[in-house]
């Protein structure tokens, strides 16, 4: 099949119809088209990939082998080696009596005859468009003109005012009409004028519905717009169509009131809006909601706004109803009363300059109050459109990880940064909420677009991902493994280097029997052989031995010579102190924080320290870096505040206190503060006791249902165990 030129191709089954062709072809995003199905005559066709009859003049009509086809495209069934062909033309008297008398020339003459006038037909639901467009562009410009230019066909609209909004009284409204006139002008809207409406509307979302409680056009309106850029399935629009539903009136309509009477206009948006979610046309909401119109319809062939108000067909009330008909698939050309109809009372408010009266002046009452500002409703119905006028893809914007070099030896921290790239700015920016892919362990980046992890020596393909952008590039690196261990020096000594850690390990069963409050479990494979199990695979070698369902039964005795354990402060001496081992960390003079440790932190054993790292990251959600960062890791390690605190760790951690004491923390108290600071940063305290230890454990088990695992969980514990608060 030809259009305009361009050939499209694709499989199809003996004896469809051009119909049947073109919805495959639609189906298979090749083309789009829209049309009408006329009672007796069939389907024809009204627009084909955004061209619609009319616009410029010109009308789609198809050819069969090089002949004008006499029927509709439902009704002529595709033979073997037919050629389709569809073009442009400027239908005008001449051509008409011509067509026509090539019909008569056929035995098929009324049918074929039939199908022309019905190709002709929707030539007089846009009479008087020209005039129409003309006329708005003298006008001030706004988001309904906007919409009604781009529904006319008109290309270079203005779109300038929308670069900035003045929030009205309905902000939510605001905000939609701007979407929707943005999406028909083709603009972005969430980078024009470097303002992101769509996040402006999202912020009225209250989750029960959208915008003003008292109000259900912001409702509609906000469908529609999150509709136009393919957001219909956001959770905005999903709760808004449930508003909507459930605020429909029993004559059928909708107000744009809640509990307010039922009106033409927010009854016709609200179809369109029920309709753009999936709401069919043979649904009981949208056939009573149809119900409504026609028992609203006047014998001129309009529609009032609302009878309450005065029972005048106007023009915005007749622009509204047809495009919501349009919208249906239906045509208003057979919405008939007393044989007029929509069409016919529309066009006849047509003033001479172009532009549409809101109601048939009266001359013999000249001062009756009359306007044309509806005249962009009236456009976009008389072009055959409806609500979203056209639709937006909004691009996602690319995402880009990086790392600051591409091999790491082992145990080094890895840092992972991932950005995004800004349109308005045209600069790459943090991505908070990425997650990292191609690590043995799940990571999402922090507020400043940062993960970080040491690795297995290895390599990996790593790349970020989060909904709503492109996914990054891949990104190669390579953990290096530990240097082996040498041979013997002369004279018979070794030199003792870092042992060849377990990239992993397999474990047994747990062993039914306690040993000294604990169950444990051997191991059956490692790799690579021979290697040495870390502290932390070492820990999942046991488990407490207290059962959940015991937990609650005991109760946990905190020894008194730990209630209120004090937070040491620091001296200028012992900043010096903290500074320089800092330093050794940042100047590669110790090869390994957890392996080897620094002078105050050695006390705690390498599965301590790396505890203490894991807090760290809990705390701030990042792996310590800079000179900074390394002193608040030591000043940790020692039972010492960072110099560096976390608001968000210090909430998340009141959150843990109600949730461990059934009560608010009162900073005031000095064991409430102990606490907080524990669970918040994971103080490790001058002198373990292990006994307090495991009842920390007890208790913590007894409250949340299992045994600790995080970082948090296990800093809660150790709050637990030392901060002197009473359960």
């Amino acid at each position: 099949m030809l259009i305009d030129g361009v050939e499209y191709r694709t499989a199809m089954k003996p004896a469809s119809s051009v119909y049947n062709l073109m919805n495959m072809l639609k189906e298979q995003r090749k083309l789009d088209f829209k049309g009408y199905d006329y009672s007796g005559l069939g389907f024809f066709v009204e627009e084909i990939n955004g061209i619609r009859n009319n616009l410029a003049g010109k009308n789609w009509l198809y050819y069969v082998n090089g002949k004008l086809a006499p029927v509709s495209i439902s009704s002529y069934l595709i033979k073997a080696n037919d050629v389709i062909e569809w073009k442009k033309f400027l239908i005008t008297y001449n051509f008409f009596i011509k067509e026509a008398i090539n019909f008569m020339k056929t035995k098929i003459f009324l049918t074929a005859f039939l199908a022309l006038v019905a190709m002709c037909l929707p030539n007089f639901a846009s009479a008087g468009l020209p005039e129409a467009v003309n006329y708005l562009k003298s006008q001030p410009q706004d988001a309904w003109i906007t919409m009604a230019l781009a529904a006319a066909g008109e290309t270079n609209v203005l779109v300038d005012h929308l670069s900035s909004i003045t929030e009205s009284s309905y902000p939510t409204t605001d905000y939609a009409k701007a979407i929707l006139a943005l999406a028909a002008a083709g603009k972005n809207p969430t980078t024009f004028g470097e303002i992101d409406y769509v996040a402006k509307l999202k912020k009225y979302y209250n989750e029960d519905q959208m915008g003003d409680v008292v109000y259900l056009n912001d409702d509609i309106w906000s469908i529609l717009a999150l509709a136009s850029i393919h957001q219909i399935d956001s959770k905005e629009a999903v709760t808004a169509k449930e508003f909507l539903l459930k605020n429909q009136n029993g004559d059928g309509g909708w107000s744009y009131l809640v509990g307010g009477l039922s009106d033409s206009n927010d009854t016709a948006a609200a179809i369109m809006a029920l309709t753009e979610t999936g709401v069919s046309a043979s649904d009981p909401v949208i056939v009573k909601a149809l119900d409504y119109l026609r028992f609203l319809q006047n014998a001129d062939g309009g529609f009032p706004y609302n009878p309450a108000w005065g029972s005048d067909s106007d023009s915005s009330s007749d622009a509204w109803v047809i495009s919501a008909i349009y919208k249906l698939g239906q045509n208003p050309a057979e919405w008939d009363k007393s044989g007029n109809n929509p069409l016919t009372h529309l066009q006849s408010l047509q003033d001479e300059d172009g532009g549409f009266w809101w109601i048939k002046p009266d001359p013999a009452d000249p001062e009756k109050w009359n306007s044309k500002s509806d005249t962009s409703k009236v456009i976009i119905a008389l072009a055959g459109k409806s609500y979203p006028v056209d639709y937006y893809e909004i691009p996602k914007p690319a995402a880009k990880l990086t790392v600051d070099k591409n091999t790491f030896n082992f145990g080094e921290s890895v840092v992972i940064k991932v950005e995004y790239f800004n349109d308005n700015d045209q600069t790459w920016l943090p991505l908070a909420g990425a997650a990292v892919q191609g690590l043995p362990e799940n990571y999402t980046t922090n507020e400043a677009g940062q993960a970080s992890t040491t690795l297995p020596s290895g390599d990996y393909n790593l790349s970020a991902t989060k909904e709503g952008f492109v996914t990054s590039e891949q990104v190669k690196i390579s953990v290096l493994a530990p240097a082996p261990a040498p041979a013997p020096a002369p004279g018979g000594s070794i030199i003792f280097t870092t042992p060849t850690y377990c990239q992993s390990v397999e474990y047994d069963v747990w062993q039914n029997t306690c040993a000294d409050n604990w169950q444990y479990r051997n191991v059956l494979t490692v790799a690579p052989a021979n290697c040495t199990l870390t502290a932390e695979q070492e820990n999942q070698r046991k488990r407490t031995c207290v059962a959940l369902e015991e937990v609650n039964n005991e109760s946990a005795e905190l020894k008194p010579e730990v209630l209120g354990v004090k937070i040491a402060s620091s001296s200028a001496e012992q900043l010096d102190k903290v500074a320089a081992e800092a330093g050794s960390i940042i100047n590669g003079q110790m090869d390994n924080f957890i392996i080897t440790g620094t002078a105050s932190t050695v006390k705690l054993g390498a599965g301590e320290r790396a505890g203490v790292l894991n807090s760290y990251k809990s705390s701030f959600g990042k792996a310590p870096r800079t000179q900074a960062e390394w002193e608040d890791v030591i000043r940790i390690s020692n039972n010492q505040l960072p110099l560096v605190t976390n608001s968000a760790a210090g909430e998340k951690a009141k959150l843990e206190f109600k949730k461990v004491y059934q009560r608010e923390a009162e900073i005031e108290n000095f064991n409430d503060q102990t606490a907080i600071n524990l669970m918040a940063y994971g103080l490790r305290p001058d002198k373990r006791d292990l006994n307090l230890e495991r009842a920390g454990i007890r208790v913590f088990a007894g409250i949340y249902e299992h045994l600790p695992v995080s970082a948090l969980d296990w800093d809660t514990v150790r709050a637990i165990a030392y901060s002197g608060v009473g359960l």
